[in-house]
């Protein structure tokens, strides 16, 4: 592994992460991956290697996460919780974490906007098109100044 310019082959330790990747019908496959952490002398620091596909401090791939969103858009958010072994607000905790731009259409004839709760001060808005049924954006955890400029 190589941080800073500096190669290291010494593994100061290693751990087995068990991460989630996808459901195959409605069981979730979990991968078995042993990630080493290499020792840098010349620094005096130590670095975990990184996993493919799975972003820094996430406990899931990201493979994992597209799927629930995509799930999202034909369930509720308890339902797709309860599908991937996740609590009932884990798909509202990616949405928060996405930026989400709106792409208005001159095609749409009826904005519907729902709010979602999702802990004691945060609130999630979908914005749907009623003509289509189709979602256009959902905007994250918003006050209402930074509702109005969106």
């Amino acid at each position: 592994m190589v941080y800073s310019g500096e190669t290291s082959r010494r593994i100061s330790e290693s751990r087995v992460r068990h991460l989630p990747h996808m459901l195959l019908e409605d069981e979730t496959v979990v991968l078995v991956i042993t990630q080493r952490r290499f020792y840098f002398p010349k620094h005096k620091t130590r670095r975990w290697e990184t996993l493919p596909d799975v972003s820094p401090h996430k406990q899931t791939t990201n493979t994992f996460r597209l799927n629930t969103l995509r799930e999202l858009q034909r369930d509720n958010y308890s339902g797709t919780g309860y599908k991937r072994h996740k609590s009932h607000i884990y798909a509202a905790h990616i949405l928060d974490s996405m930026e989400i731009k709106v792409e208005w259409n001159k095609t749409i004839e009826k904005i519907g906007l729902d709010g979602k709760g999702v802990r004691k001060n945060k609130l999630i808005h979908n914005i749907t098109n009623l003509s289509k049924n189709k979602p256009l954006a959902v905007l994250p955890n918003l006050n209402q100044e930074q509702f109005k400029k969106n």
